[in-house]
């Protein structure tokens, strides 16, 4: 069995449920729902340290620097915090106890240059002001000029020490998690070289007071090393001295369902250290509200937004980090997520073997590294550029599909695409592994990024796929004269999906997603 991380943000927990939360109504919405499922080790975060949720003798508690009060999430979470405090306690008092009753390891997870205190609205005014705290406005000359921490500051390096010693005086926990991913830059822009020696005796010395109160020191990193190393994070350099028990990996981005961790795993196993890919429980297609259609079908703009991942897109995650070697799966974000997700997740991306024949949805990130794709336009990875007769796009599935046939599951397969800049249809012609595809008729036009772009579907062969990688490829039939657009894939979705059961008498087989021989909502 493989082990899940919930990674819970300490925040939106508290802001979601009307105030004041009592200690048994802050355990059924954090540790209640995990509680004997595969989730193993319960972190929990405290955003970005400046104004806490827990009780420290030098930071404030999320809005206490408020005069003014006029959002209600923010009234609902400081109204709470007073409330526990009046009682004796706080979150993380009340989340690590609730941990250890019921067999969870719990970590205080630390982002560990978290950028929301310095959001700013369009006059100027801070868009967190529950976040600020006076040893910001005190100590300007360790911040960026962005208003992080600058770590190339011997405060600001002490400032996070006496953070995390606090923490493991005052409080139960097994672990400290430091959250990398939160957010760069760590150093002034050309100064990256000359910190990351400080980074490394920052991260040397959190080892050290950790091992001496007996407790693990984890990371949360993003997916490419060489990403971390030219940002002043000599991730080669901690993962061979060990100075990690566990690695988390994860973006600062939206989601990249197929990030290879192969990089980590071979170093950090190693060295006795586990690994455990991320899942966003959030996923965005485009921008906010107003910037067009978000899925693969027709909605309407109350319904249909973003949300949490489906079961089937979770599976597809797991199962390509377990084929690479990775000790489990971190769930990051799930506590914040728009809508909810399947809970047999918590139990089920926990067993490779339960993976193995279940429907899962292969989603290729064709969107740039790091890119906050519901912020910002972007261009696709995976374009066709005018006067070019091919591109291709690499997609890894896991799933063994010979081995399915012999067990007497014979898979079927769909290629969702969402083209932007095509005329007609027939003028790209559209191959899996060199095999061409025929499309199956289903047809949504949207507006997505100033442009209308049409979301179209094939049916994949199974013979054509392969476990590992697979090659998306678009060959160009007719030219577009004049159109000096590249045909863009806005989303690239693989759904693999086996048969639910045998019906006797029935002419087609049942499918998982609906009726005998007919595919249901892909909601």
């Amino acid at each position: 069995m493989k082990v899940l991380i919930y990674n819970d943000d300490g925040w939106s927990s508290y802001m979601r449920y009307p105030a004041p939360m009592s200690p048994e109504e802050i355990v059924r919405v954090t540790v209640g729902p995990v509680a004997g499922t595969g989730v193993k080790v319960y972190q929990f975060c405290a955003l970005g340290g400046h104004a806490v949720n827990y009780r420290s003798a030098f930071l404030p508690r999320v809005g206490d620097v408020m005069e003014r009060v006029d959002t209600m999430h923010v009234w609902r979470m400081r109204e709470t915090l007073r409330h526990l405090d009046s009682l004796g306690t706080d979150p993380l008092r009340i989340v690590s106890d609730a941990c250890h009753e019921r067999g969870i390891a719990c970590q205080f997870s630390l982002r560990m240059n978290d950028a929301h205190h310095v959001y700013r609205k369009p006059d100027g005014s801070p868009y967190f002001p529950e976040l600020l705290s006076p040893w910001l406005d005190a100590h300007p000359q360790a911040l960026l000029p962005t208003g992080q921490l600058d770590y190339a500051s011997a405060e600001a390096r002490d400032y996070r020490i006496a953070q995390i010693k606090e923490v493991l005086d005052h409080y139960d926990v097994d672990g400290m998690d430091l959250d990398f991913t939160r957010f760069r830059p760590w150093f002034r822009e050309g100064e990256e070289d000359a910190g990351r020696p400080l980074m490394t005796d920052l991260v040397r010395e959190l080892r050290q007071i950790a091992g001496a109160k007996g407790k693990t020191l984890s990371a949360r990193l993003e997916y490419d090393p060489q990403v971390c190393i030219a940002s002043g994070l000599d991730v080669e350099v901690w993962l061979a001295e060990r100075l990690f028990d566990q690695v988390t990996l994860g973006t600062i981005g939206d989601h990249v369902p197929d990030a290879p961790a192969d990089w980590f795993i071979e170093r950090a196993h190693a060295r006795g250290c586990k690994v455990y890919p991320g899942v966003e429980g959030q996923l965005h297609w485009v921008p906010g509200c107003g910037g067009g259609g978000t899925g693969t079908r027709p909605g309407n703009g109350v319904e249909d937004g973003f949300g949490p991942p489906s079961l089937q897109y979770l599976r597809a995650v797991a199962a390509i980090q377990y084929m690479a070697g990775a000790d489990g799966l971190s769930l990051f974000n799930f506590t914040c997520a728009d809508g909810p997700f399947a809970r047999a997740a918590l139990t089920e991306l926990a067993d490779p073997a339960a993976l193995a024949f279940a429907d899962k949805q292969y989603v290729a990130a064709v969107w740039p590294d790091g890119a906050q794709v519901y912020y910002a336009s972007w261009t696709s990875r995976f374009r066709l550029p005018p006067g070019e007769a091919s591109a291709s796009y690499p997609l890894r599935i896991a799933d063994d599909l010979d081995a399915a046939r012999a067990a007497g599951l014979e898979p079927s397969a769909l290629l969702t695409l969402d083209l932007m800049g095509i005329n007609r249809l027939g003028d790209i012609r559209v191959l899996v592994n060199a095999t061409p595809l025929e499309w199956n008729g289903y047809h949504y036009n949207h507006y997505d990024h100033g442009c209308w772009n049409d979301v179209v579907q094939f049916p994949v062969p199974a013979y054509a796929l392969r476990r590992g990688e697979n090659r998306i490829e678009l060959q160009r039939v007719e030219p577009n004269p004049g159109f000096a657009g590249a045909v863009e894939v806005r989303k690239c979705i693989l759904e693999v999906t086996y048969p639910a059961g045998f019906a006797p008498g029935s002419i087609g087989r049942e499918s998982r997603h609906g009726q005998p021989g007919q595919r249901g909502s892909r909601r």
